[in-house]
């Protein structure tokens, strides 16, 4: 059987957190993010965190409480909490839960690093707002993810 984990890379001195084998996402993974990201810190990388959630499809309270926690650690640090490849079902489950608001939500991940490549502009930039429109886009900036096939599921062979 395989373990849910998170795995993290640097891209350009910005945290990118992918979760792997998680289908249903639970808070381990979610609590190894966080000590990733103080490591992060500590070493003086940017206090932006990209969450990638491609294939993850639910994500419960305790996962979605992980994810506050680290918007708070960001925003102490002027950093922002963005997500991207969000499953429609996973956000619905910020959405009910008033969480939304509190998040940055793009499309992919190349949306995400392009969000927080350019300076935060204010409290409402950290992820208290939907972001601003970068300019003509066939896709709000917050849409969830395009319509069209599902995604394939990060799993590696056992």
């Amino acid at each position: 059987m395989l373990k849910p984990k998170v795995e993290v890379r640097n891209e350009g001195g910005i945290l990118v957190a992918e979760f792997w084998d998680c289908l249903r996402l639970d808070p381990n993974p979610v609590r190894d993010l966080r000590q990733h990201y103080e490591a992060h810190l500590r070493a003086k990388g940017k206090p932006d965190l990209v969450v990638d959630l491609n294939g993850v499809v639910f994500a419960g309270s305790a996962s979605l409480g992980g994810f506050l926690a680290l918007q708070r650690l960001a925003r102490q640090q002027s950093g922002r909490v963005v997500f991207c490849n969000v499953e429609d079902d996973v956000h619905e489950v910020f959405r009910i839960s008033k969480l939304a608001p509190m998040f940055v939500f793009l499309e992919d991940l190349p949306a995400a690093l392009a969000y927080v490549a350019r300076p935060a502009e204010g409290p409402e930039d950290l992820g208290t707002q939907a972001p601003p429109e970068p300019g003509p886009s066939p896709q709000p900036p917050t849409a969830p993810r395009a319509e069209g096939p599902l995604r394939r599921s990060r799993r590696r062979e056992p």
